[in-house]
């Protein structure tokens, strides 16, 4: 009678300890999978307007309401896991393909001054990898032809895959893309610099 009992609480202190380490494993695993993220900075690339002396260099870029608008930012994945980053909006906002060398990661270039054909509405980041994010004519559908409108963005809204669980996020950028003013990026640049002598 005192093995059987021995014997038996034995298996409940097996099963608990199992139970318990289960339930601990998927607690560690949602937790590192709600906290996949994605972080802008490094290289950054754009065409728009050369800021005057005199103003802060706060600004991502700054396009004229007439420019086509072309900025290519560096994402990193500074997580521990892979994560598939998936564009709200694949015209306006994707991701070229990951290079086979990682000394390529920190490279943005563009060989006619628009996002390379083969950019997609999908990437999947290794832990510490980089690659680079186009963002094409944010303000499409919204634009109006005025001095006074501008449209400023400063973060991409993307859904973030990682260990199965998916989620809502964004990326915050590393400055403000700002779009408008009623010109183009030179005439803009001028107004500004001149506004600056004065």
């Amino acid at each position: 009678m005192v093995d059987a009992a021995g014997r038996r609480t034995a298996w409940i202190v097996g099963v608990a300890v199992v139970v318990v380490a289960l339930v601990a494993g998927i607690g560690v695993w949602q937790y590192a999978a709600r906290n996949a993220r994605i972080v802008a900075e490094g290289v950054t690339l754009s065409a728009g307007m050369t800021f005057p002396d005199c103003l802060p260099k706060m600004a991502l870029a700054v396009y004229g309401t007439s420019d086509d608008v072309v900025v290519g930012q560096t994402v990193r994945n500074p997580t521990r896991w892979p994560v598939t980053v998936i564009s709200s909006d694949p015209e306006v906002f994707r991701f070229e393909a990951l290079s086979d060398d990682p000394a390529d990661d920190t490279t943005v270039s563009s060989a006619d001054g628009a996002a390379p054909a083969d950019a997609s509405g999908q990437v999947v980041l290794p832990p510490g990898r980089e690659v680079t994010m186009w963002i094409v004519d944010p303000q499409r559908g919204s634009v109006q032809d005025s001095s006074s409108v501008w449209y400023e963005f400063d973060e991409v809204p993307v859904t973030l895959r990682t260990l199965g669980v998916e989620r809502e996020s964004s990326v915050r950028l590393p400055g403000t893309l700002y779009v408008g003013g009623g010109k183009d990026g030179d005439q803009l640049g001028a107004a500004l610099q001149e506004a600056c002598g004065a």
